[in-house]
This record gives structure tokens, sequence and C-alpha cells, in this order.
């Protein structure tokens, strides 16, 4: 914007416009820039600018038309008018100045760009693509212009066309991630896998070393049912970087498509031992293997789990999640006391979470013992003052240690929010007994 306000105040300057040939003509083409007329249209065209720029333009508009009157071929007039009717959405009286611009000067690349930008404004993208192409053979080094062919090829439902222009783009500005991902994309949509694959096959022969290239490409193969070929790239980048997370799950992935659990468990591995990749990209892949053996309960299910669930504890020793599922797999073994020291280390560092307390509840009630809820009563009370089932446990705790005023105290307010029936029975036996 800058760049064309720069050029129209030396407009001002350097445009006397034009040419008179006898005094008995205005409209004449070649004025003398001395003469009185040339100089009266610079002066007056001066005015016409800072009459827009100062946001009058209906009074600008006088100006240059006036300027028009004394000099049909005054073709920054005829560019300022257009920027006027543009302003006002009004297309076609921008076109027509503008053509009139471009008859006075057809050497003016600006006139050009502005009678491109408003056939696109129009949506005659036919029109525009036109006249882009006959800028960027004038300009061949102007990626901003090869931007705006391409958008009028891609609405013109050529994406031949459009992943053309992107790639002289890329000879311009090297190699740029979003544009291979748009014409990747666009190869996709024709249904042509291989050719999507070759643009990052291209990047791969200019950073051989850059394992994401080779994930990618991998991606789409899979993506397509072609198994043998995404299975090429991802060892490739397997071969590279065995512990890039990316990479890991690349590969856990495609064999969980294909199936194979130990092979799916073999790539995670790595991962889940790595404690500088975040543990939110582990939880999908842990919660699957832990839904496997509760499901399944079989042996090698469950030693799978517990191997991640022991892999996440010692990379994230802070986090509640690895003591929560290591908890879990107890709990599917009936290893009930042995989960115990796991749930309390998951509620040690995070005990907002209900699901954590009501596996805990679960186990407590296989044990017949609720006293070890106890020690969480005001975090309970804190978080949880509404909740039926961890209110009749401490109210079941505090009754196993002969507290009848507690327990009732708590079993009276779990009644009031308890709607279970097999919950509402628990609590009115607790109730008989703690008020014998």
């Amino acid at each position: 914007m800058m760049r064309r306000v720069f050029l129209l105040l030396m407009a001002s300057l350097l445009l006397s416009g034009v040419s008179a040939q006898t005094k008995k003509t205005r409209n004449t083409a070649a004025m003398d820039p001395s003469s009185v007329l040339a100089r009266k249209i610079s002066a007056t065209y001066t005015d016409g600018l800072k009459a827009y720029f100062s946001g009058r333009p209906n009074e600008a508009m006088k100006v240059f038309q006036g300027i028009i009157l004394d000099n049909p071929n005054h073709d920054a007039s005829y560019y300022m008018m257009s920027k006027i009717y543009a302003d006002q959405k009004s297309y076609h009286d921008a076109e027509q100045s503008l053509l009139q611009a471009i008859k006075a000067d057809k050497k003016n690349i600006w006139y050009k760009v502005d009678l491109a930008d408003i056939y696109m404004q129009k949506g005659d993208y036919a029109a525009a693509a036109k006249l882009w192409e006959a800028i960027c053979k004038e300009k061949d080094n102007n990626e901003y212009y090869l931007y705006a062919l391409s958008e009028c090829y891609l609405n013109m439902k050529k994406p031949e066309k459009v992943i053309a222009t992107y790639s002289k783009m890329e000879d311009i500005i090297g190699h740029n991630d979003e544009i291979t991902q748009a014409k990747v994309q666009l190869w996709l949509y024709m249904n042509k896998v291989k050719e999507a694959v070759g643009e990052y096959d291209k990047l791969i022969k200019l950073f051989p070393h850059n394992v994401e290239y080779y994930v990618k490409a991998g991606r789409i193969y899979q993506s397509n049912n072609m198994m043998p070929q995404a299975l090429s790239y991802y060892e490739k980048a397997m071969e590279m970087r065995s512990d890039d997370p990316e990479v890991c799950v690349a590969m856990a992935n495609y064999w969980e498509q294909q199936g194979n659990r130990q092979k799916q468990f073999e790539s995670l591995l790595p991962l889940f031992k790595n404690s500088s990749v975040e543990l939110v990209k582990k939880t999908a892949a842990m919660h699957s293997f832990v839904s496997a053996a509760v499901n399944s309960k079989r042996q090698e299910d469950i030693r799978q789990a517990e191997q991640l669930a022991d892999a996440l504890i010692q990379a994230h020793l802070d986090m509640a999640l690895g003591y929560a599922y290591k908890a879990s797999l107890n709990v599917v073994v009936k290893k009930y006391r042995e989960s115990m020291p796991y749930f309390e280390q998951a509620l040690s560092r995070d005990n907002t979470v209900f699901a954590v307390w009501e596996d805990y509840c679960y186990v407590l009630k296989q044990l017949d013992d609720w006293t070890p809820l106890l020690k969480y009563e005001q975090d309970i009370v804190s978080l949880f003052p509404n909740n039926a089932k961890l209110l009749c446990g401490l109210g079941l705790g505090f009754l196993q240690q002969k507290k009848k005023d507690k327990a009732l105290e708590y079993l009276k307010k779990a009644n009031a929010f308890a709607y279970d029936a097999e919950l509402k029975t628990t609590i009115r036996q607790a109730l008989q007994a703690a008020e014998q």
C-alpha cells in the first residue's frame, strides 16, 4: 500500500499530462510540460490527490474528471478514478477507468495489477487469469503475482495449473512447507497419490535426513491403504531416528491398523520412555492398551499395558496418569491390595479426577476396608461435597472406626444426594448400624 501511495505522489510531480496540438482543442496528446495548461493540470492533480487521501472522494472525483476534460490521455487521473470507483464497489466503472489508463500508458504494470484485482473482485477469474499470466511474464520474479494467478486457477477448478504456479513460486522463494502441503492436497483431490508423495520425494532429495518428510509420505500411502509403500517410508525413518516421537507414533499407528499389537507395542515403548515427549502425546495409546487389557484380560495384553504404564511413571514421575493406569491394571487382575499405593500416588499428584476416586472406592469396597479414605476427608468435602458415593465411603470409614457421630453425619449427607438403588440400600443399612 505504501508503495502505491508513493507512486501516486510521484505521479503528481512527474505527470504533467501531456500534450496539446493547438489552442482550439483541449484534448491533446503531447503537452509541453512547461506550458500553462500542463502546469495547471499538474497542480490540479495534486489537489485531487489531497482530496482523496483526506477522505473526500467525491471532491477528488470531480477534480480528476475535470482533468480528463482537459486531457483525455491523462492516465494517472483515470487510475485515481478507478480507485474511487473500486472503493465504492462500482467495479464496472473501475474496470473502464483502468482500461483507459492502460490505453494511455501500456507500460504501467500497476494499472494492470489493479485491473486484474478488479476482475477478481467481479468474479471474472478467466479474465483475471489472462491478465495475471501477462503480468507474470513481464515480472517473472514476483511471487505475489503468481499467488494471485494461482487463486484464479483455483476458482476456475484447474488444480494442475495451481500446482504449476505454486512450483514457480517455490523457484523464487525456495522451499515452503505450506506450499508443499497445498500441492499435496491438490494432488490428492485429483486422486493422484503417487504425485502427492512425489512432492515429499523432492524434499527428501533436498533434505535426506529430515524424517518428517518420510513420515508424511508414509501417512499419505497409509491413508490410501497402500500399506507396503507406507511401511517402506516408515522403516527408512526408523533407521535414521528410532527415538523420534513422530516416527514412533506413525509406526505404531501403522501396526495398529495392521492389527499387530506386539509391533505396535514395540514402536510405542521408546516413545513412552522419552521424558521429553509431552504426556498428552502418549495418553491415547496408553488408554488403548489399558482398554485392551481390561476387555480381554489376556496375560500378554496386561503385560504390555503394565510395561507402558511403568515407562510412563518413570518418564513423568510427577504426573498422576501413569500411577492411575498402573492401579487400574492391578484391579484387572484383582490385586486390590497391590493397587492401593498406586491410587494413593495418583491422588497425591492430582486429586481432581473423579474416575480415580471411583476406582479407588471400588478397591476399598472389595477389601471391605474404608478407613484409608478418611485421610482424604477434607479433599472430598472440598472437591465433591454433593457426591453420594464418596460421602458414603467416608461414613463407612468412620463407622468402621466406631466413630458413629461422624459416620451419621456423612451417611445422612450421602442419603440426601443418592439416586442409585444399590447405593441407597448400602447407605440405609449403614445408617441403621450407626444408629444402634
